[in-house]
């Protein structure tokens, strides 16, 4: 059975690579890359292993279609009440237990008879890196009114500021002119070509091409931030892989304990409360991240490897799927 990998051409957040990043950790190869906002141009083709982690719209497919073998872990829906509807929830039986990014997602499915639980974020599951910390300060996606309130001033004036915005912010003018054109493009090409039947080989290039380069992005974010003395953010996917991979990290966010987003994770970080105005860190020596996480992480891992063992074995019993079936697969 061909093992597919998420990409995200629609998308301007290079955390959601991350999360890709974290996926392909648990995969023996990549086969096919699977568009997240356009499940339905898979439908056609061979049966794919695909780990459904990150956050998900309906988009113009859902439930995903039959050729898509899901593993639902560190699934996270952005509105319940498109994604997790009663009438899907004989599709959703066929995968359970549900593996769910927050608890408010995984309430969405006991409320329609489906069996799910709190798995944490997927990103937990990065591994660290063993690279030589540096004496670096980053602050990533900060939000200035909580960031500028409880952050003390010499942090803020050694910290670099980051972001994980796409293209990114230190980008020249020029290259963010050929990002966006190129996203224009594809886009164009997408709706010109309903049918994915032109310029599918050319296109499928240019989507290879810039996945690439998003990835590397991705990775050379990670290797920053694994290297880091500390990081200071306002986003998940930056928090929950520091934590992975042993770096000190901060969360602040106006509103955290009520974000659905949130909820179930944000406990595992340092945080701001909302009954508080201090954070518990030595800003100038930071400590060792709290590690409650860590059984979250073990199951993930488990869960995962479980997962593409069961599949790996079927593989050994299916004719392997050909060129032209993964070629079709995205048609």
């Amino acid at each position: 059975m061909p093992y597919g990998l998420f990409t995200y051409n629609y998308s301007n957040n290079i955390g959601d690579e991350v999360q890709s990043i974290a996926a392909e950790g648990f995969l023996p190869r990549t086969d096919i890359l699977i568009e997240r906002d356009r499940l339905h141009w898979y439908a056609n083709g061979p049966k794919v292993f695909v780990i459904f982690n990150g956050w998900f719209t309906r988009g113009p497919c859902w439930p995903p279609p039959r050729s898509l073998q899901p593993l639902f872990v560190s699934f996270y829906a952005q509105r319940p009440v498109d994604l997790i509807k009663a009438e899907y929830a004989d599709y959703f039986r066929r995968f359970e237990p549900i593996g769910c990014r927050s608890v408010a997602t995984a309430d969405a499915f006991h409320k329609i008879g489906v069996d799910a639980y709190f798995s944490g974020c997927l990103t937990l599951t990065i591994p660290k890196t063993g690279r030589t910390r540096t004496d670096q300060i980053y602050a990533l996606d900060v939000e200035p009114e909580i960031y500028a309130a409880l952050v003390p001033a010499h942090i803020k004036k050694k910290a670099l500021t980051l972001s994980n915005s796409f293209p990114r912010q230190e980008s020249s003018w020029a290259a963010k002119s050929a990002w966006h054109t190129s996203y224009s493009v594809i886009r164009v090409l997408n709706k010109i070509d309903a049918n994915r039947a032109f310029f599918s080989a050319s296109r499928k290039k240019f989507e290879r091409y810039r996945h690439n380069i998003r990835m590397q992005l991705a990775r050379e974010r990670l290797q920053k931030l694994s290297e880091a003395k500390l990081v200071i953010t306002s986003r998940l996917h930056c928090a929950l892989p520091c934590l992975a991979m042993g770096t000190p990290v901060v969360l602040l966010r106006q509103g955290l304990e009520t974000d659905p987003r949130f909820s179930g994770l944000y406990e595992f970080v340092r945080h701001n409360k909302s009954s508080s105005k201090s954070i518990p860190i030595n800003w100038d020596n930071p400590e060792p991240n709290p590690d409650d996480y860590v059984a979250c992480a073990e199951a993930l891992k488990r869960r995962c490897r479980d997962a593409v063992d069961q599949f790996a074995k079927a593989e050994v019993n299916v004719t392997p799927a050909s060129t032209a079936d993964l070629a079709r697969a995205a048609v």
